[in-house]
């Protein structure tokens, strides 16, 4: 839990808003499907998100999926406690088939069709193609009138440098700020982590497993805008799509099924 710790710290020298920006999801889900329900936290890494999710909502359920394995012990480990109303899944966003395997966890938890899908600071990943396609899927995987909430880095691109300059300066200055206080930065947090015997050996196959993978894209390094966002969530069907939260670069996008009650 020490390590897991260190993970929030340091992810909060890159978003310093990041606890308010979960209290706006919980709120959101709370006002649109109560106390009880069935989520997905999709690349949950070592599953911050879902711990907060189960402390929130005593009567909620709770399906954490991603690809690294490493962070997915971690993941493990911090949702033992608990396990009746939990589910940790390895699975690849990338790939369609997992929706099916948070379908068996649901099945396996005795769990409705996951009424939401959250994720925080990992969708970034993804290439365009592959983030219209997850959308879509999860249009899919929720129930009629469901909600998906992505929390993310969506940066300004190149029509707005004036406001990507800031956002670049705010992150830095943050980040800078963190390490000065004692906090671990991204390449300290992972060699810290890759000491601990028990995660060492995973360490080097979820290593092995993202240096398989293709470049994300070959012509620009930049993440995709919040308008790329929320287009690809009309496209995928949602009826209501909108931003919930921001904070320079980073948004909370929102996007609901019709149907439902």
């Amino acid at each position: 839990m020490a390590l897991l710790d260190r993970w929030d710290r340091q992810q909060e020298g890159y978003i310093k808003q990041r606890e308010e920006r979960f209290e706006v999801m919980f709120d959101v889900l709370q006002s649109a499907l109560g106390d009880a329900f069935t989520v997905v936290d999709a690349a949950c890494g070592p599953g911050s998100l879902s711990r907060r999710l189960l402390a929130r909502f005593p009567q909620a359920k709770v399906i954490a999926v991603d690809a690294d394995v490493m962070l997915l012990e971690m993941a493990r480990v911090a949702l033992a406690p608990d396990g009746a109303r939990a589910r940790v899944v390895e699975a690849d966003l990338a790939d369609a088939s997992w929706c099916e395997r948070v379908l068996e966890a649901a099945a396996s938890l005795n769990a409705d069709r996951p009424a939401a899908l959250v994720s925080t600071t990992a969708l970034h990943w993804l290439s365009p193609g592959a983030l219209a396609e997850f959308y879509g899927a999860a249009g899919e995987l929720v129930q009629p009138g469901g909600i998906v909430m992505n929390g993310d880095h969506m940066r300004f691109d190149s029509r707005w440098p004036t406001l990507a300059k800031v956002a670049m300066a705010t992150r830095r200055r943050i980040e800078r700020e963190a390490v000065a206080n004692g906090e671990d930065d991204w390449a300290t947090w992972w060699a810290r982590a890759a000491a601990i015997p028990r995660l060492a050996a995973l360490k080097e196959q979820r290593d092995a497993f993202y240096a398989s993978r293709g470049q994300k894209r070959a012509t620009s390094g930049e993440d995709c805008s919040v308008d790329f966002h929320l287009a690809a969530m009309r496209h995928a069907g949602f009826t209501e799509v909108g931003t919930a939260w921001q904070q320079f670069d980073n948004f909370v996008v929102f996007g609901r099924r019709p149907g439902g009650a």
